[in-house]
């Protein structure tokens, strides 16, 4: 029989280790993402270096010098939009921060979201079915970043798959939950694949035009930060994949 003593001084050392294995790992998740926001800023930089050094010596032409300016402030906003991004997701991991809790109608801010990408979804020759209530679904959160973990899924319906594909988007209640369904018929997730941490994309490739990999992490820190849930249903019914939010 083991006595208290000794059973205090095992339970010690088995939670010393778990809090030091758990140090450890954020410690490299750290150093995983300082690393990639780095490679990913290196590219732009690198050009804008380039070709501000050009027209510095007066190696560009004054006809050409217009498209090097626009190259150059893309680039930059580029970058900007990298670490803007990287500073969300810094923020939402923290304990420090804390939504702006209001009443929110989810259904009106689905409504909204959908508008507002209307004519990408055109563009794109995405059949869109939109199955939300005329009814309130209230919910109590922060409307700005609720706007933004949506919206980053609903964008990638048209961001990371090819055209002509059917999207469904639905919202419902379910008991106490509000429910909110983003399906569609694209690009199926591969096995094994966490699309929730950060820096992976559905490709793998970050630098090739296909975001900077930090926006369903950002998402799933801002729904859970919200007290919610976000899981993937590959077995829907015509669509490859649907990501579920539960609030």
């Amino acid at each position: 029989m083991i006595s208290k003593h000794l059973g205090a001084l095992i339970f010690y050392k088995l939670a010393a280790k778990a809090l030091r294995h758990e140090s450890e790992r954020r410690v490299k998740e750290q150093n995983l993402l300082y690393a990639a926001i780095a490679h990913d800023l290196k590219t732009p930089m690198t050009s804008v270096q380039g070709f501000a050094k050009a027209l510095s010596d007066g190696k560009i032409k004054p006809d050409d010098q217009q498209e090097i300016f626009d190259i150059i402030y893309r680039k930059s906003n580029s970058m900007n939009d990298m670490i803007n991004t990287l500073f969300d997701y810094a923020k939402f991991g923290t304990e420090e921060y804390t939504p702006d809790l209001t009443e929110i109608n989810l259904c009106i801010l689905i409504r909204d979201i959908v508008a507002e990408n209307y004519c990408d979804f055109e563009e794109h020759q995405i059949d869109i079915a939109v199955a939300i209530p005329e009814t309130e679904i209230l919910i109590t959160g922060d409307k700005n970043e609720l706007k933004r973990a949506f919206s980053n899924l609903i964008v990638n319906i048209y961001k990371h798959n090819p055209d002509g594909i059917r999207a469904e988007i639905a919202v419902k209640q379910e008991h106490e939950k509000a429910v909110v369904r983003i399906s569609d018929s694209g690009n199926a997730i591969p096995e094994n694949m966490d699309v929730f941490e950060p820096f992976v994309t559905e490709n793998t490739a970050r630098t090739a035009g296909h975001g900077s990999g930090l926006g369903l992490a950002i998402t799933k820190r801002i729904i859970q930060r919200h007290g919610g849930m976000i899981s993937i249903s590959k077995n829907e019914k015509d669509y490859t994949k649907s990501f579920v939010i539960e609030l």
